[in-house]
């Protein structure tokens, strides 16, 4: 594991909430990790589901480049959204497969893995101030089928005053772009309405989640304020200067 990385913020972070890219780098700075973030465009995964491959490897095959150039000295890869790790680490493999596309495939991480690691490794900077904040934690179906379930809930609760309260991970019924067209609205709500019923009894001030999509299904069927994890633990890395500065 390097304390260097090369950062992939994709269209997540780059136009819908920036907030979230700018959040890990903050927190990467705080722990000394350099950062780079080469040329990049969309991972090519949203071509995939609508039927345009030619468009995807375009897409798949100009990041390989770009990140196996930029990572070559030596970086780790890391993203913050799990659609797009999980299409840089495995899904677009066996349809794209080139020495750059495996190569990145053995060095990449999702946000939370990655610090987590640093944790685990005693490298963490923990001087987290108090966020007093019950939330409700919903792990997108593109973390968990990478296993990476325990890890986003366990940094969560490295923050002072956070609880949470609730652990989900049913499908939301977005599904990428599925439930935003409008054949598939009645299906994408039955799905999520487990999902929209649980947030509902869990009596929470937030909900959680990496994912883009998910959030805008949590937040359309409860009303509730959706919170990007990495926002939250810059947030408690900024109380924590507060209490310092106090």
């Amino acid at each position: 594991m390097s304390n260097k990385v090369v950062y992939y913020h994709g269209c997540f972070a780059n136009y819908y909430n920036p907030d979230s890219g700018k959040a890990l780098v903050s927190i990467l700075k705080r722990n000394d990790i350099e950062i780079i973030v080469p040329e990049q465009k969309c991972c090519g995964m949203p071509m995939m589901a609508n039927g345009n491959p030619a468009g995807a490897k375009k897409n798949f095959d100009f990041n390989a480049r770009m990140l196996a150039e930029a990572a070559a000295p030596g970086y780790d890869i890391i993203t913050s959204c799990p659609s797009c790790n999980m299409m840089l680490k495995r899904e677009g493999l066996p349809f794209f497969d080139s020495k750059d596309a495996r190569f990145i495939s053995e060095r990449i991480y999702d946000a939370s893995e990655y610090i987590y690691k640093l944790y685990l490794e005693g490298k963490l900077n923990t001087n987290f101030g108090e966020i007093p904040l019950k939330v409700f934690y919903h792990n997108p179906c593109h973390l968990r089928v990478q296993n990476i379930t325990d890890v986003p809930v366990a940094l969560l609760r490295l923050i002072p005053g956070l609880e949470v309260v609730k652990v989900n991970t049913n499908c939301c019924g977005m599904g990428g772009s599925y439930g935003m067209k409008k054949i598939n609205h009645e299906r994408s709500v039955e799905i999520a309405q487990k999902l929209w019923n649980e947030i509902k009894a869990a009596n929470v001030d937030a909900a959680v989640t990496e994912c883009g999509g998910c959030g805008l299904q949590m937040a359309a069927g409860t009303g509730i304020r959706v919170i990007h994890p990495l926002v939250l633990l810059n947030d408690a890395y900024v109380k924590g200067d507060a209490r310092k500065a106090a």
